[in-house]
């Protein structure tokens, strides 16, 4: 039984990535297929040609980065690594609290590692060399301890406290509970004071009054919408890339723009992106995410439990017995295929929300300048104009930009 299990395992973690990295590759060969008319003003040749070099180099490091994370988790199997980490840190202390914290501290840091070392590769050598770089090796540093604190906090203190209910609550409906309400009040707090964390790694400004912030006022107040606060985020400190988004809930709610979209925007084309975003806000999107979110949470914990609780699953691994650390990395392994599937269905609802959004912008007089300002966007941060159909079923929790212009198009000869 424990061999068959072992293989099982072994089985969905290589089909799992045999199928990410055939997924990529379809979609990396679908560079060349023809621009959509509706976007084939984005590029000059120029810029074509170079946005194909951009997408050729960062698809084969995301590649590479993707086979050396499978490879040490299947090496760690092969080569009983789990077991030669908990016989390392089992007898560092009595708690077994602690011990669950640095069996999967060990694994997280390791993972931790490589992603800077490829992160630090695609900031400094492939964003720096077409020209969307702008951070210093010191602020990367620096962005990188900050997110390895934040981790620690947050990431250490729920495995803990899960962890602490893992070992005292004999009841698993209890223990499905406690744990349920923990994630989920996490996750609504998160939504909540996201902004509070934000000055940890860029300075945030007031907008300064002008046209700009007295278009935007007039906008959402035309609407019915409440916009507490307006800010800019010194995005250019690391990146020319755009964006815009509301963040928080309720009183700590707010409009962030990058300071970038400043400088390569018209007033008109920023008040679209913010309507487009008002949009959502009045389409309840964030509520309907967030209920998604409850459901696909709901589903994962049933699995998490399976996988710390079975007997089965540790003893074909080397554990005596169940072993919660190492549960939680079955468990990873585990929700990998189901997020494929799962993804099927809230990316869906995730593309369906944006086309809604759209069209809220646009029926609100604004549907030129979201057109063009998805222009602007796509140029600057050299978005895939084309990318497989396939992929995007799977994968995209937008649509691509020649499909919104398309749906915006259609909506206007309807009405």
């Amino acid at each position: 039984m424990d061999r068959y299990i072992y293989s099982i395992i072994l089985v969905i973690l290589s089909l799992t990535f045999l199928f990410e990295v055939s997924l990529s590759i379809l979609n990396y060969k679908n560079r060349t297929a023809p621009i959509p008319e509706e976007v084939n003003d984005v590029y000059d040749q120029n810029d074509y040609r170079k946005w194909l070099r951009y997408s050729m180099e960062n698809f084969r490091v995301n590649l590479i980065a993707k086979t050396i994370s499978f490879l040490i988790i299947v090496l760690m199997f092969l080569f009983n690594g789990f077991i030669w980490v908990y016989n390392l840190i089992k007898n560092t202390t009595d708690s077994v609290y602690i011990n669950t914290l640095l069996f999967i501290g060990i694994y997280f840091i390791i993972d931790f590692i490589i992603g800077i070392l490829f992160s630090y590769y695609k900031r400094f050598y492939i964003e720096e060399r077409f020209g969307f770089n702008k951070s210093t090796i010191l602020t990367f540093v620096l962005d990188k301890l900050k997110s390895l604190i934040l981790t620690m906090l947050i990431g250490g203190g729920l495995v803990l406290l899960l962890s602490y209910f893992y070992y005292n609550v004999k009841n698993i409906f209890n223990l499905f509970a406690l744990a349920w309400g923990v994630i989920i009040t996490l996750i609504i707090l998160v939504n909540m004071v996201y902004v509070k964390f934000i000055p940890l790694f860029n300075k945030l400004s007031a907008l300064e009054d002008g046209d700009l912030k007295d278009k935007i006022i007039e906008f959402a107040e035309s609407v019915g919408y409440e916009v507490t606060k307006i800010s800019v985020i010194d995005a250019s400190k690391r990146s020319t890339k755009l964006n815009a988004f509301f963040t928080g809930m309720g009183k700590y709610k707010q409009v962030v723009l990058y300071d970038t979209l400043l400088d390569k925007m018209t007033e008109n084309q920023i008040v679209s992106i913010l309507a487009h975003e008002i949009g959502h806000g009045k389409k309840n999107h964030l509520i309907k995410n967030l209920l998604l979110s409850t459901v696909t949470i709901t589903m994962y914990l049933g699995i998490l439990l399976f996988a710390v609780k079975s007997e089965y699953l540790s003893n074909a691994f080397g554990f005596a017995s169940p072993n919660f650390g190492f549960g939680l990395i079955i468990f990873m392994i585990l929700i990998s295929p189901v997020s494929i599937l799962v993804g099927i269905i809230t990316n869906s609802l995730s593309r369906k929300f944006e086309y809604e959004a759209d069209h809220y912008a646009a029926i609100h007089g604004y549907e030129i300048e979201m057109k063009a300002s998805l222009k602007v966007l796509a140029r600057e941060n050299y978005s895939n104009l084309k990318p497989h159909p396939f992929y995007v079923w799977l994968k995209y929790t937008h649509p691509p930009i020649a499909s919104r212009i398309r749906a915006m198009k259609n909506n206007h000869k309807k009405n």
